[in-house]
This record gives structure tokens, C-alpha cells and sequence, in this order.
């Protein structure tokens, strides 16, 4: 089998190629040692597109991409295949490609691309895509002389339509592929890192110091391991009594929960998202040190077989439990003359709700809430369990950003001095559920409280650490009486006050 090609693809707002810093060199000198990888260092592609520019659209950059890829790979002979190293937006941009030229249009076994090795990707998007779009970004990307992106942004904003279809056929359709047991196979991983380089950190904007992310993206929105949970309420019927239809809507049963085809997936430690110092690329050295990074890389290389694909997969499972142990969890930051200061590294989910009625509407006049204890009661949640809640204007999805240790229970965390501890053990409050809650008064067309109760051994097992979870909450739409009737009467008259009725 002929080397492999090495393409590269960086992520959103890069205007130069030096972001790649001296990873291409690095995987070069890797290559010529004995027992390296088999790359064509010769036919080493530094990728390099515009992504600040309103106009274009994640889906334009990959159409971009099927282009340039297409003259190299005829350049370099028939049947070459080639290793896609992307970061951040990168990993998204190559797999938009991969399903709109392999999947929907061609046979997937036929792609050239054998391993996809995504640094930091933002698979699931960026808490700091909404703020990029904000007043703040705007001036910056004005005094740096470029836009800030708003068509790649609207795609990485948290519970963007774009990130969440893209996302759910990989969690719907793609475990039928078999993508790592064809006969030509391709192996996908997600390596990132859950470091926050604190020279980097804006006080500004305090997701740049975000625990369960690298300082741009979470563990939770990079990780492709994934579930669909699809949740519904029964359907109303006509002349039901109001009183008996309101509490026969009440409970949300759930109708499907689906994982997403296994994928290889590792923390790297030390690791953040950008910068020379400890970012996942930037950082790396072409000096021959041990580095993170490039080793990881090397082991995803190492795979050409789906055993060896499950066999990483297994391997990366485990250094993620132990690097997330309780007693490696405390963070130190030395300050000068001020007080040191401490983060605790709790493993975090992320949950997207989305909300669609029954006539495939979204349903945005009704309020998601979490609840705990026997009474289902919001304010019975453990204290600290929510980091983070998003709201996508454009799609009416709901994202939060949930510490699973907070939830689950934890052990006490030890201090930097033997017998201190950081903080004490956390009680979780289980049984937790959902509740769903419509605008106040009577309207023509409205939605009815309903709700999930389920026990901690149902539940949060479909909400990982480190893992999105999409779920979809299906309302019923509730038309009422008096919406539109025919009057006997010809003189005329005022129907304005008419009040809603019965059940349609």
C-alpha cells in the first residue's frame, strides 16, 4: 500500500499558516524514523481557507475543500488515500464534507480519506460563538481589519440547526455505515485537551477559563460519542374535558434513545485549545521531546484494522477515567504576592434541548426546567449543578452546560496539602427529571405543563461525562374552542372578547 497523504485544516478566524505551528514538521521527522508512520512526507497539504468573511458558510468551506482535494489527489495517482489532521472548526468543515460528497451522494467506502484525527474539534459548536458575534468581537475584528466571521459562527453557535442535523445523522444514520469495517475503512478521532492556559484567560469573557473545556471547547461539544433521546407528550382529543385532557398531557414518555457509532476519543492532558505555550498544536515541537499530542496522533495512525480501532478506543476510555480521577481533579494556580488559586476539574455534560410541537413547529412560549427529590421541585437540584445555559435565537434550542459530578455524586475532593481538602463530598438528589412549563392564562393555541420523572439509575446513564446529549421534547399543540365558529346571526356583532373553549 502506497503512503499515506497528509492534509491539515485549521479552524475558524486563521489567516496564516503558522497555526500549524511545527506539527507538520514534527509528523515529518516521525515519519523517517524507523518504525514511524508510512505518511508521503513529500505531499505534506497545509489547508488554508477564509473563514472570517460574513458571506461564506461552513457548508461553502467544504465545498472549497472537495475542490482542492480533488486536484491534489489527482496529482498524486490513482487510488491514493490520505490522513486528515483538522483543528477546532477544521473538524467539523471535513466532516460536512465527508457526509455531503460520501454519504448522501456517493458510497461511503469509496472515500479516500482513512484517518480523520480531529485536534479540539468543535463538533457540537462553541459557548464562544454567541459572544463572537457580539458588539465586543465586532470592534476587535474591525481594528484587526477583518470581519468576524457571522456564516461560520452561526453554524458553531451551541444548538445551531446546522451543527444539530449534521449531528444527528451521525447519531442516527451513521452506526449502519460501519465505517471501520469496510474494506476500506475510516477511523475517526477526538483528541482535546481540558487546560486552560491562564496567560490567555480574559476576564471579560470568562468562558475562556471554562472547567470541562480547553479555554474554546468543551469536552462535551468536541466528543462524537453522542445520544438521541426522543421524549413526547400524548396526543389531546377532540371534547376532551379540560380538567382530564390537561392531566392525561402531563407525563412525557419517552419514545427512542440512540447512541452514535463508537468513537476514539482522548483527553490530553496539559493540553488547551490554542497558543504556544499549551495549545494542542501550536504548542508542538519539532525538537524529538515527548509531546502529548504527537503521540497521540502516532497511536491513531497506528490503527489500519477495526480491532485495532476498538482496542484504542478501549485504551483512550481508560487514561480518560484515570486522568478525570477524583484525587487528580485540583487545580493550583500560583499568583504572585495575591493569594493562590484553586480549580477543581469536574467531569461536565452537555444536554441541547430541543422543543418541537406536534405540527412541527418549535415551540418556543414554554420554559425547560430540571428538577430533583421526590417532589420534583427545581430548587431540590444540588447546589452548582448548572455551569452554563445557552439560548439559540435562530432555532429555539436550549443548551446546558451540567456538572455530571455535581449530579451523580462525588467524593471529596483532597487539597494541595496532605490531609486538607478542597472541598467536601457532593450529595446528589436524585430522582431528577423535567418540567415543562407553558406561558400563564388560557390561549386559543397553547402548550400544557408536562413532565419527566425518572430515578438516577434511568437517567443520567443517558447523560454522560463528556458527552452532548440531544434531546428532542416533542409538545403537544393544543387548539381550542372559539378559534374560528359560524355565527346564526346576520346583524352584526362583536366576537373580540371570545373566550377559549374546549378541546379541537
Amino acid at each position: 500500500m502506497a503512503a499515506l497523504l497528509v492534509v491539515f485544516v485549521h479552524g475558524w478566524s486563521v489567516t496564516n499558516t503558522n497555526t500549524y505551528g511545527a506539527l507538520p514538521a514534527r509528523l515529518k521527522a516521525e515519519a523517517a524514523r524507523a518504525g514511524g508512520p508510512r505518511l508521503d512526507v513529500k505531499h505534506v497539504h497545509l489547508g488554508q481557507y477564509v473563514s472570517f468573511r460574513d458571506e461564506v458558510k461552513l457548508s461553502d468551506i467544504s465545498r472549497g475543500f472537495e475542490s482542492a482535494l480533488s486536484a491534489v489527489l489527482e496529482s498524486a495517482g490513482a487510488n491514493r488515500r490520505f490522513v486528515c489532521i483538522t483543528h477546532s472548526t477544521g473538524g467539523p468543515v471535513v466532516r460536512d464534507w465527508f457526509d455531503r460528497t460520501w454519504v448522501r451522494t456517493k458510497r461511503p467506502s469509496d472515500c479516500p480519506m482513512s484517518h480523520l484525527i480531529m485536534l479540539a474539534p468543535a463538533n457540537f459548536g462553541s459557548a464562544l460563538a454567541q459572544l463572537g458575534k457580539s458588539r465586543l468581537a465586532a470592534i476587535r475584528s474591525w481594528f484587526n481589519g477583518i470581519e468576524p466571521g457571522q456564516g461560520v459562527l452561526d453554524w458553531l453557535e451551541l444548538g445551531s440547526p446546522e451543527s444539530c442535523e449534521l449531528n444527528l445523522r451521525w447519531i442516527n444514520d451513521y452506526p449502519r455505515l460501519k465505517l471501520t469495517e469496510s474494506a476500506q475503512p475510516l477511523f475517526q478521532f477526538v483528541l482535546s485537551g481540558d487546560s486552560i492556559d491562564r496567560k490567555l484567560y480574559d476576564f471579560v469573557n470568562p468562558y475562556t477559563g471554562e472547567i470541562g473545556s480547553d479555554g474554546v471547547v468543551r469536552l462535551a461539544a468536541a466528543n462524537l460519542n453522542a445520544t438521541h433521546i426522543v421524549l413526547e407528550q400524548p396526543e389531546s382529543v377532540a371534547g376532551e374535558a379540560l380538567p382530564s385532557a390537561r392531566k392525561r398531557l402531563r407525563t412525557l414518555k419517552k419514545v427512542s434513545t440512540r447512541r452514535s457509532p463508537r468513537t476514539a476519543f482522548k483527553i490530553v492532558p496539559g493540553k488547551a485549545h490554542s497558543g504556544e505555550a499549551m495549545g494542542i498544536m501550536r504548542a508542538v515541537r519539532d525538537d524529538g521531546g515527548q509531546d502529548e499530542t504527537v503521540a497521540a496522533i502516532l497511536r491513531c495512525l497506528g490503527v489500519s484494522t477495526g480491532a485495532d480501532y476498538t482496542t484504542l478506543c478501549d485504551q483512550f476510555d481508560s487514561e480518560n477515567k484515570a486522568h478525570q480521577e477524583v484525587a487528580r481533579r485540583l487545580e493550583v494556580e500560583h499568583v504572585p504576592v495575591l493569594p493562590d488559586r484553586e480549580y477543581i476539574h469536574d467531569p461536565h455534560a452537555m444536554v441541547i434541548f430541543r422543543l418541537i410541537d406536534s405540527s412541527g413547529i418549535g415551540a418556543p412560549d414554554v420554559k425547560v426546567l430540571l428538577t430533583a427529590g421526590p417532589n420534583n421541585d427545581p430548587n431540590q437540584l444540588p447546589e452548582n449543578f448548572l455551569a452554563d445555559r445557552q439560548y439559540n435565537r435562530r432555532s429555539g434550542n436550549l443548551t446546558f452546560f451540567l456538572n455530571h459530578a455535581t449530579l451523580t455524586g462525588c467524593e471529596a475532593v483532597p487539597g494541595k496539602k496532605e490531609g486538607e481538602v478542597a472541598r467536601k463530598a457532593l450529595i446528589p438528589r436524585p430522582p431528577y427529571g423535567l418540567r415543562i412549563t407553558p406561558r400563564d392564562g388560557d390561549h386559543f393555541v397553547e402548550y400544557w405543563m408536562a413532565e419527566l420523572q425518572a430515578d438516577v439509575q434511568n437517567l443520567l446513564p443517558l447523560i454522560a461525562p463528556n458527552e452532548t446529549t440531544i434531546i428532542d421534547i416533542r409538545m403537544t399543540r393544543v387548539v381550542r374552542e372559539g378559534v374560528f365558529s359560524l355565527a346564526r346571526q346576520t346583524s352584526p356583532r362583536s366576537f373580540k372578547d371570545t373566550e377559549p373553549g374546549g378541546v379541537l
